[in-house]
């Protein structure tokens, strides 16, 4: 009888395994999220490497992940910089007790604390940078809930909007962190049915199709279609029908009311080698003669890779998509990919991917994330990157 069950077991994983796929037309339209524990059940290697990467660890609370440092130097840095006091948007006193959840942990860490006014959380006024061991002054203004969380958390949906009165918007998620479903597409149908329904899997697909599944979070965009709790502009783009999600897969970002969208590189009409004063895409890209003169314009902000890949020859002759570089687990029998060291699996030693992809776009004072429009020309010196940074160490010891 164990035998039987045993084998049973083999023959049901085997098929969830073989059933991947990459055609978003096998989905089931009306699956639901059911959350990366749920995917972990199965899918042993995949979960286990994809708790370890920064998909998995966007925003834990104090307990699971504030950073030591901060913690240690809570009120005031060793250079003099004064710690956290107070929520941006309320003004109000707060302590690190208040704390709810810490946002990020390799660049920088930001602090998110109840907002009395909404029932959100807003964000405090100081940032701690991971590299340089200081507080930084942080100004973001909007409930975390309506200006980051599409990216922040998985199976994002809006299930309420008046627009003429943001401030009572309602909103949902499945699970916080990009999960396995923010890139795989809502599970329920696949777990339900052990695989016999297939899910979208961006390393089979598609260069187009897996790289459209990074850049809707990798991207800097404005939104006019949805405001904030505050009324401002989002930073991201939830689904325009309200209690939807982002399906990766089957869903295209780039066809969602793209009229009021601002999204430089991506929507035609939107180049990157203009600039748009009075927006976030302010200074967003580096339109000096040097960027006239390559036909390359480098991220000056963060989170804009996807609008640098779009420019880069590994996009326009479809060379290579993001997760031919980049893979936010391992899969059995195959360990997750070292960025640093792809270049040389198709250059060799022709090129320096520290000279290529210098640190350009600013993530924190004096330090930035990495070029993604792989330039050969290339010269621009880069600044401090957080690249072979070491796990830090958390202040409530584990």
């Amino acid at each position: 009888m164990r035998m039987y069950r045993a084998l049973a077991l083999a023959a049901a994983l085997g098929v969830l395994a073989a059933g991947c796929t990459t055609d978003p037309k096998l989905a089931a339209p009306k699956a639901t999220f059911v959350g990366s524990e749920k995917c972990g059940g199965c899918h042993v290697a995949e979960f286990r490497t994809w708790k370890d990467s920064l998909h998995a660890k966007m925003i834990r609370t104090p307990r699971e992940a504030l950073l030591k440092d901060a913690g240690d130097n809570w009120a005031k840095d060793g250079k003099g910089n004064a710690g956290p006091t107070k929520g941006n948007i309320d003004g109000k006193a707060a302590a690190m007790a208040d704390v709810v959840y810490v946002v990020g942990s390799r660049w920088k860490q930001r602090y998110l604390v109840k907002n009395p006014a909404t029932g959100n959380l807003q964000f405090m006024d100081k940032q701690w940078n991971t590299v340089h061991r200081q507080w930084e002054p942080y100004g973001q203004k909007n409930d975390w809930e309506t200006q980051c969380a599409t990216c922040h958390a998985t199976g994002y949906r809006i299930t309420s909007y008046d627009p003429a009165n943001p401030a009572t918007q309602k909103v949902a998620m499945s699970e916080h962190n990009t999960g396995c479903e923010s890139c795989h597409g809502p599970g329920s149908d696949h777990a339900a049915n052990l695989g016999k329904r297939p899910m979208f899997n961006p390393a089979k697909a598609t260069k187009e199709q897996s790289s459209l599944v990074c850049g809707y979070c990798h991207v800097r965009k404005e939104n006019y279609n949805f405001k904030t709790a505050q009324n401002h502009p989002r930073e991201d783009q939830p689904h325009p029908v309200l209690g939807e999600s982002y399906k990766a897969g089957q869903d295209d970002w780039r066809t969602w009311y793209p009229d009021k969208m601002l999204i430089p590189g991506v929507l035609p009409g939107q180049p990157v080698s203009k600039n748009y004063p009075n927006t976030d895409l302010n200074n967003a890209f580096f339109l000096d003669d040097k960027a006239q003169k390559w036909g390359s314009h480098d991220a000056r902000k963060h989170h804009e890779e996807y609008q640098e890949y779009l420019q880069s020859s590994h996009y326009k002759n479809n060379l290579l998509s993001c997760s031919d570089c980049h893979s936010p687990h391992a899969v059995p029998g195959k360990a997750a990919i070292e960025p640093m060291k792809t270049c040389a699996g198709c250059h060799g030693n022709a090129y320096d991917p520290n000279k290529i992809m210098p640190g350009l776009a600013s993530t924190a004072q004096n330090l930035f994330v990495r070029s993604h429009t792989f330039n050969k020309n290339q010269d621009r010196p880069g600044g401090p990157t957080a690249t072979n940074k070491a796990e830090p160490a958390h202040y409530y010891a584990k």
